[in-house]
């Protein structure tokens, strides 16, 4: 029999702690009762008894071996540590110089779960980890997560980190950490919260040294409350069950969505000296679970049945069409887009995905798998794509026509292109020609805007096929590409991708003007990086009264995969103005349009 009774209760403090103890034979729990089933699936399990190698054949995990890399990755005969999981989520060395990490046959028990257990993991001043061409880094795990593992600590002056999850870029602190507090002398987890809180909540008996300790961390979020409870249990490995935790609450989701590298045997941030190393530790047995949010229809990512990046929205009537390049390259690899695709709402919530609508392939000479930055704009009844190629010339900017918005779309001038990289020699990167984006103005006249490094335009043709004038430079600050124009009451604004000094990723810039020639006001940042990746692409569209801002992230998982800079989603946010014409500071969010509009 179990008696089971609540010593505080999570809803009535933003911040407690709870210890579950024995008491005559009967079991007293806390928030979470011991034996509780993980959240979630089983996304990693490292037992460090096989590697992998690199054409998939497996090998048993030699004593006293560690696993084998060059600077440029992963090399045989030992490349990875196998993840039994079957999520692929294999441990690997950052690089040949990743300290003295090597396989042990001095293991907390010989089986577990009914397998042999042969082999621990040795940790003394490096690290293995799981990196982001994986799909652990990008795992949801808002909803909850449980990690467990087997410690021994043999140096207990000093604080170290067993398991890290690294934050997100820019971010201070790791997103979620396991190791032992030398204060304390205890094991402990450490996690940030949504707000940026760090929460730590230590467990168990006083760490002795040599000795091996079963730890399990879980974590749940209740989504009524807003808050989540995470709830420590240590023992040692030597005792049947756990009998002791510690939990916590903090605010938001059991862990928030980042991109970050998983670690073993250091903490945040990697590769400084002082990374909170473990020294002649040991690490064995370790799965984690993670269970994510359900997907609500409007939140971000707003396209989920492949990636997509490039956005460029259009209003026809009561309808908005999202035209994006198709990111198809693999897990960790470089740009393969060799289309585009269209999708179109009435609502901004419920989508309709139209397929391809032209590929790059349809263009005369150009490269089938490079379908850059396109836009689409309709005039006299036509629609009109501009479309960024690639040939063995350098890049071009051509133009397909189509009766419809949702094609099909076919070459206007096949073989006559629209703009080459002869045509600006005066920019100061080799690819200037990408990224097209084309205003008419209340005259009438079009007008194109593009580049990369250096923003030009030109007058088009009232065909908008041709060219109808000079190409001049416009001078923007911190400008890099991804150009987008639009006019709001009597003011013109230029939205684009900016390369601001001291920071790698681009973030995005605007300025303003009165007409569309200028003179332009540089109006400073409007958002910060994606989250994940080094570009972001913007573009702005009213749509039935509000205004809206789209843009790329690769920090999604779709489909079991990992984003990345290359497997990138299309996202969007509300877009306010200021009563002055100014555009009020834009956070990248989750919530997307789920959450209620500032106004």
């Amino acid at each position: 029999m179990q008696l089971e009774f609540t010593l505080c209760h999570p809803r009535k403090m933003p911040y407690h702690t709870c210890t579950a103890v024995s008491l005559c034979g009967l079991l007293v729990l806390g928030s979470v009762a011991f034996g509780s089933q993980p959240p979630g699936e089983l996304v990693a399990h490292w037992r460090f008894e096989q590697v992998i190698k690199l054409d998939g054949s497996k090998a048993t995990a030699e004593v006293g071996q560690s696993l084998t890399a060059s600077e440029r990755g992963p090399v045989d005969p030992r490349p990875y540590a196998l993840d039994e999981s079957g999520k692929e989520n294999h441990l690997q060395a950052p690089g040949p110089r990743s300290g003295q990490c090597v396989f042990s046959d001095d293991v907390p028990r010989s089986e577990v779960n009914g397998h042999p257990n042969t082999r621990s993991l040795v940790l003394n001043r490096g690290e293995y980890i799981v990196p982001l061409h994986r799909h652990l880094p990008y795992s949801d795990m808002r909803k909850g997560w449980r990690i467990e593992a087997s410690l021994r600590c043999n140096t207990l002056g000093t604080e170290q980190v067993f398991i890290c999850k690294e934050g997100s870029r820019g971010q201070r602190t790791a997103d979620l950490s396991i190791g032992f507090d030398n204060m304390e002398r205890k094991f402990f987890v450490e996690v940030t919260s949504l707000d940026g809180g760090l929460h730590r909540l230590s467990a168990g008996d006083t760490v002795e040294a040599g000795k091996w300790y079963d730890l399990r961390a879980t974590a749940r979020y209740d989504v009524k409350s807003g808050y989540t409870t995470l709830t420590l249990e240590v023992k040692g490995s030597h005792q049947p069950s756990f009998t002791k935790s510690n939990s916590i609450t903090y605010p938001g989701p059991a862990l928030k969505r980042g991109v970050g590298a998983w670690v073993l045997g250091r903490g945040f941030p990697g590769g400084f000296p002082n990374s909170l190393a473990v020294l002649k530790g040991q690490i064995d047995e370790v799965r984690i679970w993670a269970e994510g949010l359900p997907y609500v229809p409007g939140q971000n990512p707003i396209f989920t049945n492949t990636y997509t990046a490039d956005p460029a929205p259009l209003v026809v009537g009561d309808t908005l069409y999202v035209y994006v390049g198709h990111d198809k390259a693999g897990p960790g690899g470089w740009f393969y887009m060799p289309e585009w695709l269209c999708y179109s709402t009435k609502d901004m919530t419920n989508w309709t995905f139209h397929g391809p609508v032209i590929a790059a392939k349809d263009f005369t000479n150009a490269d089938p798998g490079a379908a850059w930055a396109a836009h689409v704009v309709e005039k006299d009844r036509k629609f009109y794509f501009y479309a960024t190629l690639n040939s063995r010339r350098g890049h071009f900017i051509s133009v397909a026509v189509a009766d419809t918005p949702t094609g099909p779309f076919k070459e206007a001038r096949p073989g006559k292109l629209l703009i080459t990289d002869d045509m600006t020699t005066d920019s100061h990167r080799p690819n200037a020609d990408i990224d097209p984006c084309v205003i008419i103005d209340d005259d009438g006249t079009p007008w194109m805007f593009w580049g990369n490094g250096d923003c030009y335009m030109v007058r088009l043709a009232r065909n908008m096929v041709e060219l109808d004038g000079p190409i001049t430079k416009v001078p923007f600050r911190n400008y890099s590409e991804g150009p987008w124009v639009f006019k709001r009451g009597d003011l013109y604004y230029m939205v684009y991708a900016a390369d601001v000094p001291g920071t790698q990723p681009e973030q995005v810039c605007y300025a303003t003007a009165p007409t569309i020639h200028g003179p332009w006001t540089y109006r400073g940042l409007l958002t910060g990086p994606a989250r994940h990746g080094f570009t972001i692409h913007p573009a702005v569209i009213e749509f039935k009264g509000r205004w809206y801002f789209f843009y790329h992230d690769g920090c999604y998982s779709l489909n079991g995969g990992p984003g990345g800079d290359c497997r990138r989603a299309v996202c969007v946010e509300y877009l306010h103005f200021n009563p002055d014409g100014s555009i009020q500071p834009i956070t990248l969010t989750d919530e997307g349009i789920t959450a209620k509009p500032k106004d």
